[in-house]
């Protein structure tokens, strides 16, 4: 496949979904981050949404300094920072309690919307 075909076929939108399930839900964060912020870099329309418990890394003070570095790159790349209302509530968390780089707060219809859009791809973490 040639660079112009790869082109033609690369998606228009990425939908990172983390949750942060297991005992190292940071590195879980830190690997989709990773992931939504090449994909930004390389111009793809990304929308990073936190469900479970992953919604309390994005906390202010919750996440370490690098993580944190990590999720300000992804913002300044353009990746839009979404967080589950229902992961919110059952975290005991406000959408004032996040950090700035959070972009808002979507549910699950929203997450499905972007990604089941033609040309959209999902990624799980």
């Amino acid at each position: 496949m040639t660079a112009s075909t790869q082109s033609q076929h690369a998606p228009a939108r990425l939908v990172v979904v983390i949750s942060g399930q297991s005992a190292q839900a940071q590195q879980q964060v830190a690997l989709g981050l990773r992931y939504a912020a090449t994909a930004a870099a390389l111009d793809v329309a990304v929308e990073l949404h936190a469900v479970g418990p992953a919604v309390a890394l994005l906390r202010r003070g919750a996440a370490g300094e690098p993580l944190l570095a990590s999720m300000r790159q992804a913002a300044e790349l353009g990746v839009q920072i979404f967080v589950c209302p229902q992961a919110l509530a059952e975290q005991g968390l406000r959408p004032e309690d996040l950090i700035a780089e959070v972009s808002g707060v979507r549910g699950a219809a929203s997450l499905l919307d972007a990604g089941l859009a033609s040309g959209a791809r999902f990624l799980s973490f």
